[in-house]
């Protein structure tokens, strides 16, 4: 069967500076997999080009079995869906109005919703906890509720591949768990979810795969328990830690060091 998500010896550069060098990955629908890495380290880049947002230098980014660069908008579209770390409402539109966005991928943009968009959107709005701003001018709402939008808009699209570009990074608790939530039961419905994360006791948490990120290139990846290797957490992130064992979990609870610097 082909993976829904296969990238080979991937680069991608901005002029002369690469920012990503040869990552590959092989990723399953109803999978999870996390990018972790320092600030620079090519998270961002990477998953704006499964997106298709930026072309990738060398290598191959195929979305089941089509490379990304070759497909129209509205192909990527309903493949691909992607919530960035920070979202800008639209002026004057409704909570609903904008996650009918989504649907321009499946009708024209001047076409009125069917009763399948009006479905999605329904379903959207009751998965994401927010039917009762579903009238609201999005611009009102506090920015952990826009960012629910923004989930929203990204599931009544329906692609079978939802990007988290560190999309919790500025929430708080309850709404950084509410939007890993949503994400995983996502998984349970068969799309696969990629999500850049800072942090390491989350992505242990919510992911079934993980990539770390050294200065654009792999520095581990596989299972949690594979990846969350002190040493190598240590050395990637230049920063000492304390780990902390979980009595339930293959992997350590990890925090910082204050009384050490490496």
């Amino acid at each position: 069967m082909t993976p829904l998500l296969t990238i080979h010896q991937c680069s991608i550069c901005f002029g002369q500076k690469g920012v990503v060098t040869d990552v590959s990955l092989s990723a399953d629908a109803g999978s999870f997999v996390a990018l972790i890495g320092p600030n620079g380290a090519g998270k961002s880049s990477l998953l704006r080009a499964i997106a298709g947002i930026i072309r990738h230098a060398a290598g191959s980014i195929r979305l089941a079995s089509t490379e990304v660069a070759l497909m129209t908008p509205a192909q990527r579209a309903r493949m691909v869906a992607m919530v960035s770390q920070q979202t800008v409402m639209p002026e004057g539109f409704t909570v609903r109005e904008v996650i009918e966005m989504a649907r321009y991928a499946y009708r024209p943009w001047y076409a009125s919703a069917s009763i399948a968009d009006t479905e999605a959107v329904d379903r959207a709005l009751m998965q994401c906890e927010i039917m009762q701003f579903a009238d609201v001018p999005a611009t009102q709402l506090s920015g952990g509720e826009q960012q629910r939008v923004a989930v929203a808009r990204a599931i009544a699209q329906e692609s079978q591949i939802l990007i988290l570009d560190e999309a919790t990074a500025h929430l708080d608790l309850h709404h950084q768990a509410a939007i890993l939530r949503i994400s995983r039961e996502m998984t349970h419905r068969g799309v696969l979810v990629i999500a850049a994360m800072h942090d390491l006791n989350l992505a242990a948490a919510y992911a079934t795969h993980i990539i770390l990120l050294d200065n654009g290139r792999v520095a581990a990846q596989g299972t949690p328990a594979d990846v969350l290797q002190q040493i190598v957490l240590e050395r990637v992130y230049r920063t000492a830690l304390i780990s902390i064992p979980l009595p339930d979990a293959p992997y350590p609870l990890y925090i910082l060091d204050h009384s050490q610097s490496l």
